[in-house]
Parts: C-alpha cells; sequence; structure tokens
C-alpha cells in the first residue's frame, strides 16, 4: 500500500530569541511615541513658537547650540555674582551700602569669597538639571532664604546667621519670628528671583544634547568646592587677615563675622560645629548619671535673693608680691573680705577669656562650648524655684554674643549698654555707676517678684592699661627699679581696683539697709594683663614662668567671697565668714548653696562628688587631686572616672537637654 507525504500547514516554531526582540521594539516605540508627544507639546508651547522658538536649540546647527550653551553659561555666572552681592547687601544689616562698600573696597579677594559659592552652585544645579531656569530658581530661593534670615536675625538680635544655626532650625523659627519684617528691599529682591526665572525660562535654554555628558561635568564644581572649602574658606591664618570695619568694634566676634562679608564667614564657621562628644558617650549613659540624683527645691523658709558679680581683671597681686609699698588699693577690699567666707578661684584662664570663668560659674561646667542652643544652667534653677533672674554687663551686647547667648542659658532680662547703661551715664558705665544700680534694678524687680537672682559682669579694670599716660592719682608700687612703663601700668590698674573695693564695700552696706536678705557673691574672672610678655609681673618679683606649683598658682589664681547680710543671716542660720577652698570656678556655685543651706539640683549633687575628688578641674592641663597639683594625664583611675563622668554629663546638659534636667528615678 502506498502511503502519501504527510504535509502540515502549521507555522514554523520562532526562534527562541524573537519573542523577548519584539518586547523590546514594543518599548522602543512606546518610547519613542512619549518623546514625539513630549515635543509636540514643546513645539506648541510659548516659548517655542514664533519669537521664543528663536531661542530653542533644537533643530539648530551645532554652532548656534554651542552659541546658546556660552550665553546661557555667562549668564549663570553673572546670575550667580548677583546673587552673592544680594547676600551680602542682606549681610550689612543696618549698615546697608556703607558697609557695602567696604566690602568692593577691599584690597583683599573678600568679594570673591563670597560671591564665589553662589557662582559655584548656581552652575552645578544646572549641570545636574540640564535646565537654566531651574538652576537659576533654586539658587534664588536659597539665596532669598538666607539673605532674608541673615537680616531679620541682625536687625532683631545683631547676630548673624552661623553654621550652628542649622542645627537648631526648630528654635530658630520660635524666636526668629518676632524679628521679621517685610520692607521694599525684600519685596524687591523676591520679584528679581521670578523675573529672573522667567527671563531663563524663555530666552536662556542653552544646554547639553547629550544628558550624561551634563552629569559627569557636574563633578568639577563638587571637586572645586571640596578643594576650595578645605584649603581656602576653613584657613585660620587668611580668616584673621581680614581687618574688622572701622565703625564696628572689632573685639567682638560678631562684628568680626559681619565684617567678613555673609556667606564666607558662614562656611567658614561649619567646622565650629562639629562638637565632638566624649569618647564612649551615650546620651543614655549621661541620663543615668543624672537621674541617680534627686532635684530638692530651696524650702520658702530659706529663701534670699542672690546677687553674683563677677569683676573684670580683679586680683588681690599684694598677695604676691611686696612690692606695694606706697598706698594700699585692697583697704576697703580687706575690710569686705574679713565680713565674707572667702577662698582662691583657680581659673582656666589668664589676662583674657572672661567668658570662659563667667559661664563655668553661671553653669557650673568645668568644660564649655558655645551657648548657640538652650543649655541647663542655674539661672534656670532659680527660674524654676520662682525667682526672676536678670544681670548686667554695662558694655556692648555683641561681646561674646551675651544678649544671645545669656537667653539660651535662662537669664530673662539682661541690661546692657545699648538698652540701659548709655542712657544712664553716656557711656559704658564704671563701677560708680554700675553697682547702685544693680542694687535699684533688683529692688525694681522685687515690687513684682518675691525673690530675685541677679548675675552681673563688670567692665572696669579692662586692659590694658596705659603705659605712658598718669591716670591715678595715688602711687601704689613706687618707680625704683621698674620703667616708666611697667610703672604707668601697675599703678593705672591699681587705681581702678581701688576703686572698686571701694564700690564693693558701699554696695555691701547699702545692703546692709534692706529689710530684705540678700547674699552676694563677687569674683575675678582672671588675672590683669601686665605689659607685654608679662613684663611687670617680672618687675615686681611676681613669678608667672617657674614650673612650681606657686607659679601655676599665681598665673591662674583670683578670690572669691560670699557675703550675707544680717536679714540673709537670720533667716539662713550661717554667719558667712571664714575661710574657704580653693575651687575651679565651676563649684563656686557649690559653695553657695552650701552656705546657705540648699539642697539643689541634682547636677549640683553630681558635682559636688567629683568635686570631692578634683576640687580644681578645667582645661588648663592640671588639676588638683588629694591636695596636690597634678597634670590631668597622671590622675589616678577614680579621679580619671570623674574626669569622664563629668564630661558626659556637661555635654549631654550643654547640647542635648533643652534646659532641662532628667527626672530622678
Amino acid at each position: 500500500m502506498q502511503t502519501s507525504d504527510i504535509r502540515t500547514t502549521a507555522s514554523p516554531m520562532p526562534e527562541p530569541s524573537e519573542k523577548p526582540a519584539s518586547r523590546r521594539a514594543e518599548r522602543a516605540a512606546r518610547k519613542q511615541k512619549r518623546k514625539e508627544r513630549r515635543a509636540e507639546r514643546r513645539r506648541r508651547s510659548l516659548r517655542n513658537r514664533g519669537f521664543f522658538g528663536r531661542f530653542n536649540p533644537e533643530g539648530k546647527t551645532w554652532k548656534i547650540r554651542l552659541l546658546l550653551w556660552v550665553i546661557t553659561a555667562v549668564m549663570l555666572i553673572v546670575s550667580g555674582i548677583g546673587m552673592g552681592i544680594m547676600n551680602l547687601y542682606f549681610g550689612t544689616g543696618r549698615y546697608k551700602l556703607e558697609l557695602l562698600k567696604f566690602y568692593f573696597d577691599s584690597k583683599q579677594p573678600l568679594l570673591l569669597l563670597n560671591v564665589l559659592p553662589f557662582v559655584i552652585l548656581i552652575l552645578f544645579l544646572w549641570l545636574l538639571t540640564n535646565r537654566a531656569w531651574i538652576s537659576f530658581l533654586l539658587t534664588g530661593i536659597f539665596t532669598l532664604i538666607y539673605s532674608w534670615a541673615e537680616y531679620w536675625k541682625l536687625m532683631g538680635r545683631s547676630d548673624p546667621v552661623i553654621a550652628e544655626d542649622l542645627t537648631i532650625i526648630g528654635e530658630g523659627m520660635q524666636m526668629g519670628t518676632k524679628y521679621i519684617m517685610i520692607t521694599w528691599q525684600i519685596v524687591l529682591s523676591a520679584v528679581l528671583v521670578l523675573a529672573g526665572t522667567l527671563f531663563f525660562f524663555f530666552f536662556l535654554r542653552g544646554r547639553f544634547s547629550r544628558r550624561w555628558v551634563g552629569l559627569c561635568a557636574a563633578i568639577l564644581p563638587i571637586g572645586a568646592s571640596f578643594l576650595l572649602y578645605t584649603n581656602v574658606y576653613t584657613d585660620q591664618k587668611l580668616y584673621k587677615s581680614f581687618p574688622c570695619w572701622e565703625k564696628l568694634n572689632k573685639w567682638a566676634d560678631c562684628n568680626q563675622f559681619i565684617s567678613r562679608g555673609s556667606m564666607y564667614p558662614f562656611l567658614y564657621s561649619v567646622q565650629a560645629t562639629i562638637v565632638k562628644p566624649p569618647d564612649g558617650y551615650t546620651t543614655k549613659a549621661a541620663v543615668q548619671m543624672l537621674e541617680a540624683y534627686a532635684t530638692d527645691d530651696i524650702p520658702e523658709e530659706r529663701k534670699v535673693n542672690v546677687i553674683v558679680i563677677m569683676g573684670e581683671a580683679f586680683s588681690d597681686l599684694s598677695q604676691y608680691t611686696n612690692r606695694i609699698t606706697g598706698a594700699d588699693p585692697y583697704v576697703s577690699y580687706h575690710k569686705l573680705r574679713e565680713q565674707s567666707f572667702h577662698g582662691k578661684l583657680v581659673t582656666n584662664i589668664f589676662a583674657a577669656g572672661t567668658i570662659n570663668s563667667e559661664r563655668c560659674v553661671l553653669t557650673g561646667f568645668p568644660y564649655l562650648t558655645n551657648f548657640r542652643r538652650a543649655s541647663w544652667s542655674y539661672a534656670r534653677y532659680f527660674s524654676s524655684q520662682n525667682y526672676a533672674t536678670q544681670g548686667s554687663h554695662p558694655s556692648y551686647e555683641a561681646f561674646y554674643n551675651r544678649r544671645n547667648c545669656n537667653e539660651n542659658l535662662g537669664l530673662e532680662e539682661y541690661y546692657f549698654l545699648e538698652n540701659h547703661y548709655k542712657a544712664l551715664s553716656g557711656r559704658i558705665s564704671m563701677d560708680k555707676d554700675l553697682l547702685p544700680e544693680i542694687l535699684k534694678l533688683c529692688q525694681q524687680k522685687l515690687q513684682t517678684s518675691d525673690y530675685v537672682f541677679s548675675f552681673n559682669v563688670t567692665y572696669q579694670n579692662h586692659g590694658p592699661y596705659s603705659a605712658n599716660k598718669q591716670g591715678f592719682s595715688k602711687i601704689y608700687v613706687p618707680q625704683d627699679g621698674l620703667g616708666a612703663s611697667s610703672f604707668h601700668i601697675v599703678n593705672n590698674y591699681l587705681q581702678g581696683v581701688e576703686d572698686t573695693g571701694n564700690r564693693l564695700l558701699a554696695l555691701t552696706e547699702s545692703l546692709q539697709q534692706e529689710d530684705a536678705p540678700y547674699v552676694f557673691v563677687f569674683f575675678g574672672d582672671h588675672k590683669p594683663w601686665l605689659g607685654d610678655q608679662n613684663s611687670v609681673y617680672r618687675a615686681i618679683g611676681i613669678d608667672l614662668t617657674s614650673s612650681t606649683e606657686e607659679s601655676y598658682y599665681n598665673y591662674y589664681s583670683t578670690e572669691y567671697l560670699i557675703w550675707a547680710n544680717d536679714a540673709a543671716k537670720q533667716k539662713l542660720g550661717a554667719d558667712f565668714t571664714g575661710e574657704g577652698p580653693s575651687i575651679s570656678p565651676c563649684y563656686l556655685m557649690n559653695e553657695l548653696f552650701t552656705l546657705c543651706g540648699w539642697e539643689g539640683p541634682s547636677y549640683m549633687k553630681f558635682s559636688k562628688q567629683i568635686q570631692q575628688t578634683l576640687p580644681v578641674i578645667g582645661t588648663t592641663g592640671s588639676c588638683v587631686e588629694n591636695g596636690r597639683l597634678v597634670r590631668t594625664d597622671d590622675v589616678s583611675a577614680e579621679a580619671k572616672e570623674a574626669i569622664r563622668r563629668m564630661q558626659f554629663v556637661t555635654f549631654y546638659l550643654m547640647r542635648e537637654a533643652g534646659g532641662k534636667l532628667p527626672a530622678s528615678k
């Protein structure tokens, strides 16, 4: 039987690769359609039709595209310069064009350093987005926000924006809303940014035809930024080489900042925001150390008013030399000391750095950072006990940024030259005006409050002291063996010291007449400057240079005293006399609370435990353990543990606690 061939009509099986290839083709087709739709929308858009279409690089020759790209790049650079200048203008605060002219007239590259970051930013965003109008808009928004914040902060608080402010934006927003003001300059700046964005949107359209080229090119401004920041913007020598504007006080850090522009000093300040916690630090460990102690209230029957005064450069030199053989400048001070509990204060500083002793006493911390955020302090404790808290410094509020830092430390009212003492005496007030005014302000506050805590800083005796002008009416140190400059320096200093002693004694005599109970604390912040390279100290026989313990104490010691009027002595049952221990400034409030019979806050109880081990502790590289002065690295294991605990707790209270102590368990 003959069989026929069986034929099939079925299609041959596709090759395995045909199906994926079909999918790729479909995806490519969909992508092409989307591209065509976008192109069609662009063709229909206003800026691609008629007159505006001339600036569209699509469909143009490569020469035209290159020309549009170059024009766009140049205009972006010009815009970045303009934004930098606008930021500089707002950074002048109330000085406006007068200070702006100083920036332009500077022979050093001050203008370039302030403008360059804006140029780099706008170019980077252009390369990243491949759209000039987007880069202009984003850079403009950044410039407006930063410039307005700078202006409002300067106008409201005389304080520029520094990098650390970015770490406390929430607090800054709460505090800063009351300083917001809308001026014609602010409105104009917003209009300019909007107009510039529209201009770039319609006219400046140069861009890379291949996106990857722009993304690769964006590496250039990133690299330039890194090199400039690490080698130029953080260069301390360069930063300090720029002079302070002659109409600003050069001794104030804020004024030094303002004199260097806006963006440049802001970038320089970034390095200061990196406050490293102690090795091994954890928040939990610090909190547990404080939770081991309870915070006790001051009993109502033991509450008294407290006045603290830090005397600028006040020191009893008669303890260290026998050359004061003329008039005795310390008669009144010694009389007051006999009526007081008194001792040595072993500071961290010599001849400068006032703010260190000031804030060590106010906070009880031996190690300090800046106080641009809320921090715990004894002012906050007194406030929690229904005390009104206030104080005075009769000089400029910008010095050490006291106006803002004192607020962060819980002092509710503070009187400076600008808001009080200029009207009182027409200038920086000396002790004859300041000390009576401190008492007057306390009396006024007691009309509306039950008790007051007043923390004050004097200005009298601030160095340097004239080396060629005789401002003294008495000779305290005879000229025998002294050069003319040393003779004038030491006697000019002692003239001010004698007057301060007289004013302090007069203040306590006034307090003695008060029915209200007062406790008065006085201390010196540091030894005075007495000639370059301590020439006057050498001339009058005070050794500051040897490696002996005596020399160390000669260099770092000042004095403290705690006095009470009869009303306070009767209420507290203490006489407030006798000699106290030699201590670091951070322990001075411990002595006050002990004399008053107050248990105090948990931090004080913690601090007293550390004080038993290390009565002198700080940043000089030395401390006192078991009555001996030793290098910090050579202390016992127990003392090293005490230092570690103190570092943990103080870091927590300054940086993380928001001004509050944790509740005890």
